[in-house]
């Protein structure tokens, strides 16, 4: 290969490194997802066919915005930058650019195509209809540019920057007429821009040569730019007031499927980022300033502003008049209640949207199950703690609300796998991005976690008719609810934060638990929160939902930032132990409460336990993330044995406490095979996954752990290993 043709190529991918790399991540994203349990679920599209046309017109948009960017800097790089005026950068294969870019914008689509669960053919013809919206566009744009440009002053023919339409006879001739149209109204409303737009041009002619038909026109005559930006400028204004406007229309979250699917909202904030990234480069290489150098200045501007931060709704209420029943009171007034003398104890992890749908159906099957083994609402009535944890917590939310009445119970389940993907995903595109480049200008607690919130509270009904459900209204019904704690983590001082509807943990608690109602004091009884808030805040996933800090203080006040209870204990043990071991033991203890010589402790664990990871063989770059491996190595593993280990300990405990007393240890784990082995980790079910979820209860309930639980609740002592004190059931 020749060492010029070597270097022009090394020179101008360097230039063209902006839109070059937004076609290739295009193209890759559909290969890179598709098995990714983060990421593949972005791709599932549904039974729905518009969503696939509002796709495929931003994924066709992204790749018509990358070719006008590439075309533009090819036209105009040898005007702009002082060593590319010896090289040749007209483009030279315009018909290659564009079929390149499009071919990036067809694999994806594919990949999509493929991923989705609808119909294929109506996902196809309706990709197609998004991809003519897309190329109708690009034409208003190219006919904006035709009208607003000057023939006078600009050669002909100005240059086309996606299509090679001047190599069409036809359509090359129809567009000189639009081009050199000169009526009178046309040539007044032109003049009129031209005066307009004399300001910024005046403006942008400090930068130098690139943009304008002249730097020093004569005297009298105007500054104009160059048609090719008057194209570029036209597709992205179109591009951003449709990023805007979806942007816009999506604020209001309800229960419906959104108009935006998750996947378009990415694509057009890779639109918005193509043109604002080609738009710093074609300035500042001229000045040999590095993209990366400009960025970084640019976001130390907002990076550790205190107005950057993510915040969370904490309402000023007084709740002074709410009795937080002590764990023994709850459990003895629970009891009372219920008639049922045979108390449940839940645990259930954290996981994602797999965990809050597997979290539903155990206990709603269970229900379903229990009404025709042992009498009706014998399991509902016996729940009576719920310690949850990040996805898990989602699960328990919805199940308390079934007895809140804001939910029908026979919906928990369905209402558990309802997908937020898309909420989600319109929060990091539009509020979040907002918050990182003028955040002095975005709603505090307006960001990715309170459209998690949002959908949460319209799908199950906890906001009706404008009031919203608040942790201290479960609380007031006492024990018509089981008690809950939605497990949480404070991340500065690594201390493990329980939202609860009771007066838990007690003072001094030896196990460092703290009450979030507790941690103010100076505004107790004062404050309060959301129950979805409480619930999104055990459910902060690193990057799906930010790790946030409350209103309540000033924005330039420090606070503690909540993230997920996983970080602490993913399986929300340590916290049920403690309640438990409060409640059974506490001097205020009621006798019957003290001398309970059934206990059953329900946990539900998500995902199958795998066989443990073997040794890998790796090089030095290994090094660069072994720490970070090893913590997310040790996130579940460590946590699963200490938790075994304390559950041991305190059974054993509890047996000693009272002669005779039996600990039925009941775990329900997610046995999936095949294909249902692996979950997805996002906040999307896909059909399949659903199908999965039944399958894996189907096979559970042929299973002796379920029997155990039916001769629980009917007092039947008949089988003494179902309360076998050297295993756990499983």
């Amino acid at each position: 290969m020749r060492s010029d043709l070597l270097g022009r190529a090394f020179r101008l991918g360097f230039l063209l490194r902006i839109p070059l790399a937004s076609l290739a991540l295009l193209a890759a994203t559909g290969p890179a997802a598709s098995g990714s349990a983060l990421l593949e679920n972005l791709l599932d599209l549904g039974e729905h066919p518009l969503d696939a046309a509002i796709v495929s017109f931003s994924a066709f948009l992204l790749a018509f915005t990358a070719i006008a960017c590439i075309n533009l800097i090819l036209y105009y790089g040898s005007d702009r930058l002082d060593e590319c005026r010896t090289v040749e950068m007209r483009p030279r294969h315009p018909l290659v650019t564009f079929a390149v870019g499009t071919g990036a914008a067809a694999t994806f689509m594919v990949f999509v195509i493929r991923r989705t669960e609808g119909e294929p053919y109506l996902t196809t013809l309706a990709s197609l209809a998004g991809a003519i919206g897309a190329v109708l566009m690009v034409i208003a744009a190219k006919l904006g540019q035709l009208w607003l440009t000057d023939p006078l002053t600009t050669p002909h023919p100005p240059p086309y920057l996606v299509f090679p339409a001047g190599n069409l006879g036809p359509v090359a001739r129809w567009l000189d007429r639009v081009y050199w149209h000169s009526s009178k109204p046309a040539t007044g409303v032109k003049a009129v821009l031209n005066r307009l737009a004399q300001p910024p041009l005046r403006v942008l002619n400090l930068a130098g040569e690139g943009y304008l038909v002249e730097l020093h026109p004569k005297r009298g005559s105007m500054l104009k730019l160059r048609s090719g930006h008057v194209f570029a400028f036209s597709l992205s204004l179109l591009a951003y007031a449709a990023y805007l406007f979806l942007g816009w229309r999506e604020y209001r979250i309800t229960a419906e499927r959104p108009f935006v699917p998750a996947l378009a909202s990415v694509l057009l904030f890779f639109i918005v980022a193509c043109w604002m990234l080609s738009t710093v480069t074609f300035f500042f290489d001229r000045y040999r300033f590095p993209l990366f150098a400009v960025v970084t200045l640019a976001a130390l501007i907002t990076a550790n502003s205190p107005y950057s931060d993510h915040f969370f709704r904490v309402e000023r209420r007084d709740i002074s008049h709410v009795a937080f029943l002590t764990p023994a009171k709850y459990l003895e007034e629970r009891l009372r209640v219920t008639g049922r003398a045979r108390p449940i104890f839940v645990a259930t992890p954290g996981g994602g949207i797999q965990a809050g749908a597997w979290t539903a159906q155990v206990l709603c099957k269970l229900g379903e199950r229990e009404d025709r083994e042992a009498g009706r609402n014998s399991f509902r009535d016996s729940v009576a703690l719920i310690s949850s944890v990040s996805g898990g917590s989602l699960g328990s939310l919805i199940y308390a609300a079934s007895f809140a009445g804001n939910v029908d119970p026979q919906k928990v389940a369905g209402n558990a796998r309802a997908a937020a993907i898309d909420e989600v995903a319109w929060g990091w595109s539009f509020p979040d991005f907002f918050r990182t480049v003028a955040p002095w200008l975005v709603e505090p607690t307006t960001d990715r976690g309170w459209a998690l919130e949002e959908k949460w509270a319209a799908v199950n009904d906890l906001a009706p008719a404008g009031r919203e459900t608040f942790l201290s209204d479960w609380a007031a019904r006492g024990p018509a609810i089981p008690a809950l704690i939605f497990n949480s983590m404070l991340l500065e001082p690594g201390r493990h934060v329980v939202f609860a509807t009771t007066d838990f943990p007690p003072p001094n608690d030896p196990r460092g638990i703290v009450n979030f109602y507790k941690l103010y004091t100076k505004h107790a009884k004062r404050y309060d929160i959301r129950v979805t808030t409480a619930a999104r805040l055990s459910a902060s996933f690193p990057f799906v939902a930010p790790a946030a800090r409350s209103n309540l203080r000033g924005v330039r006040e420090p606070d503690y930032h909540f993230v997920d209870g996983g970080y602490y204990d993913n399986f929300g043990i340590d916290a049920l132990i403690g309640w438990l071991s409060d409640a059974l033991s506490s001097p205020d203890s009621a006798p019957q409460v003290k001398s309970l010589h059934d206990v059953l402790i329900l946990t539900i664990r998500h995902f199958n336990a795998g066989n443990e990871s073997k040794g890998t063989l790796r090089g030095w770059g290994f090094q660069s993330f072994a720490p970070v491996a090893g913590l997310l190595s040790m996130w579940n593993a460590a946590p699963a044995q200490r938790d075994d280990n304390e559950f041991r300990l305190f059974a054993e405990a509890l047996r000693a406490a009272v002669p005779g007393r039996r600990i039925w240890i009941v775990n329900v784990p997610y046995d999936g095979a095949g294909e249902c082995a692996r979950a997805p980790l996002s906040w999307k079910l896909s059909e399949s996954e659903k199908a999965c979820i039944d399958r894996a209860w189907d096979d559970f309930e042929k299973k002796k752990p379920v029997t155990c639980i039916d001769r629980y609740l009917k007092g039947d002592l008949s089988d003494p290993s179902c309360y076998d004190p050297s295993h756990t059931l499983q």
